[in-house]
Parts: structure tokens; sequence; C-alpha cells
């Protein structure tokens, strides 16, 4: 017994001495490197290394933390593609991987009954809108799986919901509060969702036409801005738009911190006097501009085309021999550059034998080298290789959803985060 004791002694003496000599090796990692390696994980992993400790909770949700990490994912990774899938009382997302379009992630979040065309933003540092005419929008972040509680309705909304017949002729309060004569509005709009790129705050830009113009003769648009720093919408001056609409059913891109639509006519319908529309963010101020040298000047605005494709504006006119070129706005020196050009002559047969309406590019594959196609209204995607000398065209996927859009996983401090809540489950 006595020995038996001796030994167990023995055991408890040589493990506390280990135990002291582990502690004794500890190493201890400085803050800064301990965030460059976090820089390099996965958006989940993050979020999980918030329950180790407070001081690395509230790294992690500062604001400068989640713009480092954006940049670190934009710089390293290609984006992914969110495919967006529409029920009567739910949207499904479904994160792909941009290379392989195997599924990642799968989330649902549960809302309301939908009322009417619903319709999902851009994406913006990991994040999207959805949103519809009498429906408060909704910010979501697949990522961390959070929802932004609803936004209150725009003026514009207001209308709709309280007049939902888009014929009939209802007012709107302007700016300054003085009542214009009555005015009837499109039946809908996509509004444009961007970054100010000094401050860092979020807006939304909902832009739309006045109808019918013998109302007002001179002014053509009216802009609400809703700013999350502020959680209200505002009016702001589109005084250097008379005379001027924007084509209608466009969904406006942001790149550099501008937003950017193009002009239609009258009704909002395609134009050969098409000019470009330039959004400042920061400042809240509008621009009209001539379009870029290279679009035909009595170009159709339905046949040109606006998108960010990998954080830089991407312009492109869709010629009468079916062919497409595509060119990026090289911001630091103020020059387009031509990336690619298509011949939907090759791509029609995937798109429904379709050559009249120009492409859309979602995203470049850094890895692959080449870049994904799509077509409004068409389920399928194309993918075509950025070799100079091919001219090879692939269907990289089919399937039947309401949207894809690309972006990259994050996690975006949206302003008013004490109103975020968990609003998905997993599929």
């Amino acid at each position: 017994m006595l020995a038996s004791m001796e030994i167990c002694e023995r055991m408890v003496r040589e493990t506390k001495r280990r135990r002291k000599g582990r502690r004794e090796w500890k190493t201890e990692i400085p803050n800064d490197v301990m965030e460059e390696i976090m820089m390099r994980l996965p958006v989940r992993s993050i979020v999980r290394f918030q329950a180790v400790s407070k001081h690395w909770e509230s790294v992690i949700k500062t604001r400068d933390f989640g713009t480092r990490h954006m940049a670190h994912q934009r710089s390293s990774k290609d984006p992914k593609l969110m495919f967006v899938f529409f029920g009567l009382h739910h949207i499904e997302f479904e994160q792909r991987d941009l290379e392989t379009t195997s599924l990642e992630e799968s989330l649902y979040l549960a809302i309301g009954e939908i009322n009417g065309p619903i319709e999902i933003s851009e994406g913006c540092d990991g994040l999207v809108c959805i949103y519809c005419l009498t429906q408060s929008v909704r910010v979501v972040n697949m990522a961390t799986e959070k929802a932004l509680l609803p936004l209150p309705l725009a003026k514009f909304q207001q209308l709709h919901k309280k007049y939902p017949d888009p014929d009939l002729e209802r007012e709107l309060i302007a700016e300054d509060d003085v009542r214009p004569p009555r005015l009837p509005f499109i039946s809908f709009t996509m509004f444009g969702f961007g970054k100010d790129n000094v401050t860092g705050r979020y807006k939304i830009v909902w832009l739309y036409n006045i109808y019918p113009t013998t109302l007002n003769k001179k002014k053509k648009t009216r802009c609400e801005v809703f700013d999350f720093e502020e959680w209200r919408w505002r009016f702001v001056t589109t005084r250097p738009l008379d005379h001027h609409q924007i084509l209608s059913n466009q969904r406006p891109p942001c790149a550099n911190g501008s937003l950017y639509w193009l002009t239609g006519d009258q009704r909002g319908d395609p134009s050969t006097q098409t000019k470009l529309i330039v959004f400042d963010i920061h400042t809240d101020m509008f621009q009209v501009t001539s379009t870029p040298p290279f679009i035909s000047t009595n170009a159709y605005s339905d046949k040109i085309g606006l998108c960010n494709l990998d954080g830089r504006l991407c312009i492109s006119e869709l010629k009468g021999d079916c062919k497409q070129e595509f060119w990026w706005r090289v911001e630091e020196c103020d020059k387009w550059e031509r990336i690619f050009s298509v011949d939907l002559n090759s791509t029609s047969c995937w798109f429904g034998g379709i050559t009249s309406q120009p492409l859309t590019p979602l995203a470049i594959s850094r890895v692959e080298n080449k870049v994904v196609l799509s077509l409004t209204h068409q389920k399928n995607l194309v993918d075509f290789d950025l070799d100079p000398d091919s001219t090879v065209y692939h269907l990289y996927y089919s399937g039947d959803y309401g949207l894809a859009v690309p972006y990259f996983p994050s996690l975006s401090p949206v302003p008013s985060c004490n109103s975020l809540a968990l609003s998905f489950s997993s599929f």
C-alpha cells in the first residue's frame, strides 16, 4: 500500500513538473502578428475567435479590422458567387465557389409575405439589400448570418404602398416641402447601394423618374438617399439632371465611391442621346457626362452595359455585328483600358438564341483567367477564356435561380450594428 501511495505521489509531482515546464515555455504571440494571421482566415473562423476574450471581440468588431480583412480578400482571392432564390415567405442564399461552382454555404432568411416584385441590390463589402416597392429594405450579410432590422420606408415606397396602382397620379413632397403638381411614378426602379470611400459610411441612393414630363418640363427626376449613420431617408438635389431621365430597369453599379446610371428618353425608354450619370457618394452630388469615346455617338442606351467588374467600372457596347467590347475605367490615370470582347453569335445557344441584348460580366477568376458572363432573365451562365488568342466559351452554370451576384464574404460592420440580429437558419 505504501509503495502504491509513493508511486502515486511521484506521478503527481512529475505531472506538476511537466505542467510547470509547459508554462515556462509558453509563447506569447504579439497582437499585431495575431491580427495578420486572422486576416487570412475565413469569416466564420474569425467570428468564432470573438469568444476567445473580450479583447479579441473588441478588435474584430472594429471597422478598421473589417476593412483590412476585406482588402486582403479582394487582393488575394477570387470573389464568391451568391445565388438568390425567392419563395413566398423566404429567400434562400447559396454561396458557390467561382472556379468550380461547388456549393459552399446555403442560408435561409424567413420574411413576411412578399407583395410585388422583389429585388436584390449589387453587393457592397459582402452586404446586399433586399427590397420591393411597398416593403422595407433589409440589409443582409450571408457570411455572418446577420440581417439589419427593416429600414423605414422611403417616400417613394410610402406612396406606392398607399396608392398601389402605378397609373394613378399622386403627389410627392419635394425637398423644400412644397407640393408640386400631381405626379405619377414608374412602376418600379432599382436603387444603388454603395460606400463613401472617405468616411466609410454606407448609403442607399434611390433615383427615379417623374411622369408625365408635361407636368414639370424642367425637373425630370427625384432622388432619396438613406444614410445608415443618420438612419433616415432624405432628398438630395437633382438639379444637374434637369432635362434628363434615367433608363428604366437598370441596376446602377458602384465603383470607387460613385454610382452610375445611363439616361433614357422622357419615358425612361432607350435613347440614342445617351449620357452617363455619376453620383458621388461622399458629396451627394450628381453630374452628367458624355459616354466614353469608344461608345458610338448614336448608340441606344439599352445596347450599353454598365457594371462593377473586379472593383472597377466596366462599360461595354453591343455593336450591330453582335460583337461586344468591354472596357475598364482606370481611375489612377483617368483613362479606359480595353479588356476583352465577346461574340454573341457564339453564346446565343445558351441564352435562348438572344443576340440583341448586351451580356453582363459577373466576375473574373484570376486563378483560371476567365470571366463569367450572364444575361438578364436567362438562367444559364457562360464562361469565357481571357487568353487573347482564345475564342472558347463554355456553359459555366445552369439552374433555376432568381439572381446571381459576385461578393466577398466579410465582417462588414454596418452602422447601427446594435440592431443586427441573427435572422438566418442553415438549410
